[in-house]
């Protein structure tokens, strides 16, 4: 498995309702003068040079104070030169990483398909930001993108794209959950590595019932008693049923065989 910050597991986006008019409506703005775009671009990089300068002096892998720093000096007009960083492969993955997340938060929703494009970067770390962003930003409109990434190679991908799926609900969302389930290598040791857990969770957020049948399999599963656990509850939330309630778990999962089985 890929070596990662432990913290950068656990990042969480703080995302707030993203600021109207972030970006400039090309439809109705005037065509800029020559002096106009020379100006623009000296801006953009005299702010490019001033976020290098911050991300060189930063000391902690939060994003949330150096972007409160963005938004007060730059606002929305930090956001090309954010992208521009985050696209940067020579740069360090961490940096690239939190150049993402400020232009996410500061450019909102409106850029979301930007942000999508990073969904098949080299890097799992900018993939896994990818999928924070997008579920951050609730952008269902590039929700589409998110269901490949759940075949990623990276395991760390692969949860935060359950998590996203989840949030997103693109078509083919209970399918697709269902198909990480059964993918060996969301499996290790004959345990569930992560992944099944946050599908099984995320079957329940979205009330599919009638994948209950689909999940017989996973009671073969006798090497991991706590998925085991974890998927007898699964059932028991998805159909509203207890088979033998009170019995040990063995025979709730023998139960619960038998009763798939007829089903199906």
């Amino acid at each position: 498995m890929l070596k990662f910050p432990a913290a950068l597991f656990c990042i969480t986006l703080p995302f707030t309702a993203a600021l109207g008019a972030l970006l400039a409506s090309t439809a109705t703005a005037a065509t800029p003068s020559a002096a106009t775009v020379a100006s623009g671009a000296k801006e953009s990089e005299k702010i490019g040079r001033e976020i290098r300068k911050d991300l060189a002096e930063r000391r902690s892998l939060s994003f949330g104070p150096l972007v409160r720093i963005w938004e007060t000096k730059y606002g929305a007009k930090a956001v090309p030169s954010l992208l521009n960083l985050a696209s940067d492969a020579k740069r360090a993955d961490t940096d690239r990483y939190l150049a993402l997340m400020g232009a996410a938060k500061l450019g909102g929703e409106r850029i979301s398909r930007q942000i999508a494009r990073y969904l098949s970067d080299t890097s799992w770390m900018i993939r896994s930001g990818a999928l924070q962003a997008l579920s951050g930003l609730n952008a269902r409109e590039e929700s589409h993108r998110v269901i490949a990434l759940l075949k990623d190679p990276a395991l760390v991908v692969r949860v935060e794209a359950v998590r996203t799926v989840v949030k997103l609900q693109p078509t083919g969302s209970v399918d697709a959950l269902l198909s990480s389930l059964e993918d060996p290598r969301n499996y290790h040791g004959g345990k569930a590595q992560w992944v099944p857990q946050a599908a099984l969770r995320g079957l329940i957020e979205l009330k599919a019932k009638g994948s209950a049948p689909r999940l017989l399999p996973l009671l073969s599963r006798k090497d991991d008693p706590q998925f085991l656990e974890i998927t007898v509850e699964a059932l028991e939330k998805l159909t509203g049923q207890k088979l033998k309630a009170e019995s040990p778990l063995p025979t709730r999962v023998e139960e619960w065989k038998k009763t798939l089985a007829s089903a199906s």
